[in-house]
């Protein structure tokens, strides 16, 4: 993104509003398409190594039960995503400052109007939740990833629809790239709401069945 604004605009007409609209692309970018899909690949990853290694006897012998565990490994995938929400974060501060030194004003880039780039992980948590069981459940890795490139293409179908709040995979840019300020608020508001009750439902339901 940052490359297209050197290549396109000229550091003199480089104004607040194409600053906004810099900035507004990259979060959709990460927003629609790159986060749904890290949040696949890191749930995958968390759970994937006992299936691979068929540790799982050897995990849940230990004197931590099925629900604490699942929990941790919830919670491994909720600070990965926190993790690379900080790196978009300053990799967007080192871009910008890039592009200060090579002559663009910062000035306008101060005046600009910021994408809800926080709001992202929080509309994001039910997907990690389902993600999660997902590969809790399933020894292949196969299975969730294909789940969550189907659900990043519907919603980029859905993301900009009146019915985007039926697919969870839609929220992180619902809430960060929203067409409206009520559709920002409610995809924040869906998102800890549906995870709070998806993480308590899919740990108690996969409590009560083996692995696969």
């Amino acid at each position: 993104m940052f490359g297209m604004a050197l290549r396109r605009i000229t550091p003199d007409g480089m104004t607040a509003a194409q600053w906004s609209m810099l900035w507004g692309s990259a979060s959709a970018l990460w927003s629609l398409l790159m986060l749904p899909l890290y949040i696949g690949l890191c749930t995958a990853l968390v759970n994937g190594n006992e299936h691979r290694n068929q540790t799982w006897r050897l995990m849940l012998s230990l004197p931590v039960g099925r629900l604490e565990l699942y929990a941790a490994k919830a919670m491994v995938s909720v600070l990965l995503l926190a993790a690379a929400q900080l790196a978009l974060l300053l990799a967007l501060a080192l871009g910008t400052a890039i592009l200060g030194l090579a002559g663009f004003p910062l000035e306008a880039a101060l005046q600009a109007q910021l994408p809800r780039l926080w709001a992202a992980p929080l509309a994001a948590l039910p997907v990690v939740a389902l993600q999660h069981a997902l590969s809790w459940r399933l020894r292949s890795v196969v299975t969730p990833l294909a789940v969550s490139v189907v659900a990043t293409l519907a919603a980029m179908q859905l993301g900009a629809s009146q019915y985007w709040y039926w697919l969870p995979w839609a929220y992180p840019v619902a809430a960060s790239n929203g067409g409206h300020e009520a559709m920002r608020d409610a995809a924040v508001l869906l998102g800890p709401m549906l995870a709070a009750v998806l993480f308590p439902l899919t740990a108690w339901w996969l409590s009560r069945r083996e692995i696969a």
